[in-house]
C-alpha cells in the first residue's frame, strides 16, 4: 500500500542520560488529532513514560514532516533524567498529502515510542471551545469544517451550532475510536455517538455505529435555519485521553462505492454510496496499477470526493446479478473469480455456481469488513459451499479477526455453489463485499511480535517471526530485514519445514549512535505448484503492537509501520550465555549459565526467559520442536541478582533438526503489565539422532 517514509526533525536534547526501568514512550493521544493538508499545525502528544530527548518523528508514508518544539523539563532526580511526559510537535503536511489516518511515532533518547494516530483532513480544523457543554454555550462552526476535540470526562457533551440550507444534505463523519484501536495501553476505549438537533431541540437524526464504533451522520435539511450537532459518548462515559475528529460537511460524500474491486488500470464505472449518489448515480474512474486494498477519490460532477475503499486484483472480475438470492437461481463464474456482490436488504442471500473438480481444493475468502483496516463495509459476512440441490456442504463465519474465509475441496467433479449472507440477517446499500475464489495452492503469510526494538550500544534485542502456513505450504522461510539503521546488525533466519516460528537477534554496535528507522521484514520461499513447477514466494511481514487489556491481560493489534532505535545505554547492557551453540540428543537436558550486565545505577528486578510470555501465555516461542523449558531445574527469577541459569530438555521423540536460533532474554518491568527484553547473542540449537540411528 503506501510507502513508509521517515522525517527527521530538530534535537529536543542530546545530553546523554541515565534511568532506572528504562520504558519506550506510550502515545496515549493528539490534540489537535486533525490536521489540514497544507498547513503547519502545533500539536501536544501525550502519553505514558518519558518523552525526554525527543528528536525525530517518523510518519508513515509522505506528505507530513515535524519539528520538535523545545520544551523546559523539569529538573532531574539524579542519577534519572528528567520526566517528560508529552512532547510538542509543529506537523508541515504537503498540500498532496493522502487523507486519512496516519501512524507516526517518536524517536527518543530513551526508545522509540508505541503508534500514534493522526487524521490528515482537507478542510479547515476548528479546536473545540472546552465551554460548549451545553445547548446555550453552543460553539458556532461554518461548514464545511473539521472538528477537533475531546470527550474528556464523564457526562462531558460538545454541542456545535451551525447554519443550512432547505434541501442541503449534511454528512458528519467522526473518527474517534479507529483512532484510539492501535493505542498500546488503553484501557477503555469510546464508543462516540452523533445527534442532530433543530433550533427547536427536536431530534432529527442519530448514529452511534457506521464504521465500526465511529459513527456516520447523513441527513437532509428540511428548511433553511439554525442546528446543533451534540457530540458525546453513548454512555455518557468520558476520558481525557478521547480525542476526536469529525468531518462536518456540505459536499457530496461517499462512504462506499460498488463495485468494490476491479482490474489494475482498469476504466470502470462505479456507484458512489452516500450523498453523492444523489448528484451522480455512477462516477468513472480508473483503477490504480498496485494490487491490494486501496483508498480512490471520485470525480462526482466535477467535485474530487472524499477517500473510498477500493480492493485492485488480477483475478478476472464478475458481478452479481439481482436475482440470485437462492441456488437455482445463482450467479455461474468461472474460476480463478474475483466476484463483487452487495446483500442489499434483510434476509438477501448471493449465490454463485461455479464448476470444480474432484480433489481440487477451492479457496475462498471475503473482503468486506476488517476491524482495523480500511475494509469497512457493513456486511458481516458468512460463507457456505452448497451441492446444486441447495445442500449446505461446508460454512464459515468469523466474529473477530479476519472474516470468513474457506478451503473446500470438493467430493466430485462438477457444479457447487457459494453462498454470501449476513450473519445478523440485515442488507442495504453499503453491505457491499468482494470475494476471492481461486484454487488453493501452497503460500505463507509473516507477521512480527513486536513490533519495535530499543537498544542500547552494544546490546540486543529479540524479534519472533510467525510462518502461517496455507495450504500445504511445507517449504523453509528466509526471513531478512530491510532498511536497519546504521550500526545495528541482525542474525540470519531461516524457518525450516518443521517449525512455524523463528528468533531474530538484532545487535547495536557498541560505538553506535543514536539514530531510528523504519524498517521492514521480507520473508523469501519456494513452493511446489499443483502442476510441478516451483514458484519463488515473496511475502512481506505484518507488525503486530502488543496492547493491553484491563487486568493487565496482553493482546496484539497489527500495526503499519515497524521501527528499529538506538537508544542511550540501556538497563542491561549485555545478557552473556555459557554457550553459542547447543547440541541435545532426544532424552538430553543442557543447562545455560546466563549472566546480566546491568548498567551501573539499575538495581531493580531482572527475570529470564527464552520465550515471549505474559502471564502463562507464550506469544513466541523459537525453540525446536519437542525441546522444552524445564521450569523446576532454572533458575529464571534473578531479583537483584545477575547470575542465573536455564535447563532445557529434548523430548525422547524429538526430532533431529539443525542450528535453530534461539537466545536468552532478561526482561525488566516497567510496571505491571508492561515489560522491555534485552537479549543474549543468539545460540545455534540443534537436535542430533539418538545413537542407535547414528
Amino acid at each position: 500500500m503506501r510507502r513508509v517514509v521517515l522525517c527527521a526533525v530538530a534535537c529536543l536534547s542530546a545530553a546523554p542520560a541515565v534511568h532506572a526501568q528504562t520504558s519506550f514512550p506510550m502515545i496515549t493521544h493528539v490534540h489537535p488529532v486533525a490536521l489540514e493538508r497544507g498547513k503547519t499545525t502545533e500539536v501536544l502528544v501525550e502519553g505514558q513514560m518519558n518523552f525526554f530527548g525527543a528528536y525525530k518523528t517518523l510518519f508513515e508514508g509522505t506528505g507530513p514532516s515535524a519539528e520538535i518544539v523545545p520544551q523546559k523539563a523539569p529538573p532531574p532526580k539524579p542519577p534519572q533524567p528528567p520526566l517528560v511526559r508529552d512532547a510538542k510537535l509543529k506537523i508541515t503536511v504537503a498540500p498532496d498529502a493522502a487523507l486519512g489516518v496516519r501512524e507516526f511515532r517518536i524517536a527518543t533518547e530513551l526508545g522509540i515510542s508505541s503508534v500514534g494516530q493522526l487524521v490528515i483532513v482537507d478542510d479547515p480544523v476548528v479546536i473545540e471551545d472546552k465551554a460548549n457543554n451545553v445547548v446555550a454555550q453552543a460553539q458556532s462552526i461554518a461548514l464545511p469544517c473539521v472538528l477537533a476535540g475531546k470527550l474528556e470526562a464523564v457526562e462531558d457533551v460538545d454541542f456545535y451550532k451551525f447554519d443550512a440550507k432547505e434541501g442541503q444534505t449534511l454528512t458528519f463523519e467522526m473518527f474517534c475510536a479507529r483512532i484510539q484501536d492501535k493505542i498500546h495501553d488503553l484501557q477503555k476505549h469510546a464508543k462516540p455517538m452523533l445527534t442532530l438537533y433543530d433550533a427547536g431541540g427536536r431530534e432529527l437524526a442519530a448514529n452511534d455505529t457506521f464504521f465500526f464504533a465511529d459513527p456516520l451522520l447523513s441527513y437532509t435539511i428540511p428548511r433553511t435555519g439554525a442546528y446543533y450537532l451534540q457530540v458525546r459518548e453513548s454512555t455518557y462515559d468520558g476520558d481525557r485521553r478521547w480525542v476526536y475528529a469529525i468531518i462536518a460537511t456540505g459536499r457530496p460524500y461517499v462512504t462506499h462505492v460498488f463495485p468494490v474491486a476491479g482490474n489494475p488500470g482498469q476504466k470502470l464505472e462505479v456507484e458512489p454510496i452516500g450523498s453523492a449518489k444523489l448528484v451522480q448515480a455512477k462516477a468513472p474512474f480508473v483503477v490504480p496499477k498496485e494490487t491490494g486494498i486501496q483508498q480512490i477519490q471520485l470525480d462526482v460532477n466535477g467535485v474530487t470526493m472524499n477517500p473510498a475503499t477500493f480492493i485492485v486484483s488480477s483475478l478476472p472480475q464478475f458481478l452479481e446479478r439481482d436475482a440470485n438470492d437462492e441456488p437455482a437461481k445463482a450467479t455461474r463464474v468461472t474460476l480463478p473469480a474475483g466476484i463483487n456482490g452487495r446483500i442489499e436488504k434483510r434476509r438477501d442471500m448471493d449465490h454463485f455456481v461455479f464448476k470444480a473438480t474432484k480433489g481440487k481444493p477451492v479457496r475462498f475468502e471475503l473482503k468486506a469488513r476488517r476491524f482495523g483496516t480500511l475494509l469497512n463495509s457493513s456486511l458481516h459476512g458468512v460463507l457456505d459451499v452448497m451441492n446444486i440441490k441447495g445442500a449446505t456442504i461446508a460454512s464459515n463465519e468469523v466474529t473477530h479477526g479476519q472474516e470468513a474465509a474457506l478451503v473446500f475441496t470438493p467430493p466430485a467433479d462438477g457444479d457447487f455453489v457459494i453462498r454470501v449472507r449476513d450473519l445478523n440477517s440485515k442488507g442495504g446499500e453499503t453491505f457491499v463485499y468482494y470475494l476471492e475464489a481461486d484454487w488453493a495452492v501452497p503460500d505463507f503469510t509473516l507477521r512480527c511480535d513486536p513490533d519495535k526494538a530499543m537498544i542500547g550500544p552494544g546490546s540486543s534485542a529479540a524479534w519472533y517471526v510467525h510462518v502461517n502456513r496455507l495450504n500445504g505450504f511445507a517449504g523453509p522461510v528466509k526471513v531478512e530485514i530491510k532498511d536497519l539503521p546504521k550500526d545495528i546488525t541482525a542474525t540470519p533466519l531461516t524457518i525450516p519445514p518443521k517449525m512455524t516460528q523463528g528468533m531474530m537477534v538484532l545487535t547495536a554496535d557498541p560505538k553506535a549512535q543514536i539514530q531510528a528507522n523504519f524498517v521492514r521484514i521480507v520473508g523469501t520461499g519456494t513452493a511446489k505448484m499443483p502442476d510441478g513447477k516451483e514458484v519463488t514466494l515473496t511475502r512481506h511481514n505484518q507488525p503486530e503492537q502488543e496492547i493491553y487489556f484491563p487486568g493487565g491481560g496482553r493482546g496484539v493489534f497489527n500495526v503499519n509501520t515497524h521501527a528499529v532505535a538506538v537508544t542511550n545505554p540501556s538497563d542491561i547492557l549485555k545478557v552473556d550465555v555459557s554457550a553459542a551453540k547447543i547440541s541435545l540428543k532426544p532424552g538430553q537436558e543442557v543447562k545455560i549459565d546466563v549472566t546480566v550486565e546491568r548498567r551501573p545505577d539499575y538495581d531493580k528486578g531482572v527475570t529470564l526467559d527464552v520465550t515471549l510470555q505474559h502471564l502463562g501465555r507464550v506469544f513466541g516461542n523459537p525453540l525446536p520442536p519437542g525441546v522444552t523449558v524445564v521450569t523446576g531445574k532454572s533458575k529464571t527469577l534473578l531479583g537483584t541478582a545477575s547470575k542465573g541459569h536455564i535447563v532445557l530438555k529434548a523430548a525422547a521423540n524429538a526430532e533431529p533438526i539443525e542450528d535453530v536460533p534461539i537466545s536468552v532474554v532478561a526482561n525488566v518491568s516497567i510496571n505491571f503489565v508492561v515489560k522491555v527484553a534485552y537479549s543474549s547473542p543468539p545460540i545455534w540449537m540443534s537436535v542430533r539422532k539418538p545413537a542407535a540411528a547414528e
